[in-house]
């Protein structure tokens, strides 16, 4: 039986504790230039390799040992269930010459479940910024219906105020109605038995007089309540713009998060890629 190399002896007496270097343990493995002189599992993953296994013709530290290289392997999931990666380094003697190798290996699994949260995250804040900017493009139709309706009911009050010189033009028909028919019907008194057709038109003219001052009332009381509700619609439109600007300050704020949070995540996906 072939002795240890005092170098190789070396790496094997303080491979416990590098194996206890984490919380779930690193994976080491020390092997010559054939065999595998010794392999300490972690808490996850345990290759089942003992002491003296013979090195496959595939097995990276061969590869290592052969071009003097070290070698970062990733070991996918579908061979050992848990996906891993490890470090391959040549061990060389006081001569320089490869006498073994070293191995560390640790597992991916919390690093790629994170990068699994990081990318679901990821694409959630982007549906929701998505929505949130969509609901910006609305706010700012709202402002821009708000602003229009504005426009619509300052003319209308312009209209409202045209309407008072007719108003006023009517009333005055209206009150000299009545002084007409007043006037004839003093006319038709004096005339006696002669002004009967001239008091009929008086009482008509009369008549006419109070409907036109009665509908003019009418008229102005509608307009009034016309004005009150021009006034209530441009309050209801001043609270809108309000609420919208103060949307459309909010949903800015929340993309302006959002997009940290998504450099944040690029970041974490950086750093995890490099674990």
């Amino acid at each position: 039986m072939n002795s240890i190399h005092p170098l190789l002896q070396s790496f094997i007496d303080v491979a416990p504790f590098i194996n206890n270097m984490r919380t779930n343990g690193y994976m080491v493995g020390i092997t010559d230039s054939e065999k595998t002189l010794l392999f300490i599992p972690n808490h996850i993953i345990d290759l089942k390799t003992p002491p003296n296994t013979p090195l496959p013709n595939d097995d990276p530290m061969l590869k290592v040992m052969a071009t003097g290289e070290p070698l970062l392997v990733k070991v996918p999931k579908d061979l050992y269930g848990i996906p891993f990666k490890a470090y391959y380094l040549p061990i060389r003697d006081k001569n320089n010459d490869i006498i073994g190798g070293f191995a560390l290996g640790q597992e991916l699994e919390t690093e790629e479940n994170a990068m699994e949260v990081s990318k679901l995250l990821f694409e959630s804040i982007t549906q929701i910024a998505s929505a949130v900017e969509q609901i910006a493009k609305g706010s700012q139709t709202q402002e821009e219906i708000s602003n229009n309706m504005v426009g619509v009911v300052d003319n209308s009050s312009k209209k409202y105020k045209e309407t008072d010189d007719i108003i006023d033009f009517i009333k005055s028909v209206s009150n000299q109605t009545n002084m007409l028919s007043l006037n004839a019907q003093i006319e038709a008194a004096r005339v006696g038995v002669s002004g009967r057709g001239f008091a009929v038109v008086a009482n008509e003219m009369k008549k006419l007089g109070t409907s036109t001052g009665d509908a003019v009332r009418n008229i102005g009381d509608i307009l009034a309540e016309i004005k009150n509700f021009n006034h209530t619609i441009e309050e209801l439109v001043n609270k809108n713009n309000l609420i919208a600007n103060e949307q459309s300050s909010a949903i800015e704020e929340i993309l302006i998060n959002i997009q940290q949070l998504n450099d944040g995540i690029s970041t974490l996906n950086e750093i995890v890629a490099k674990l």
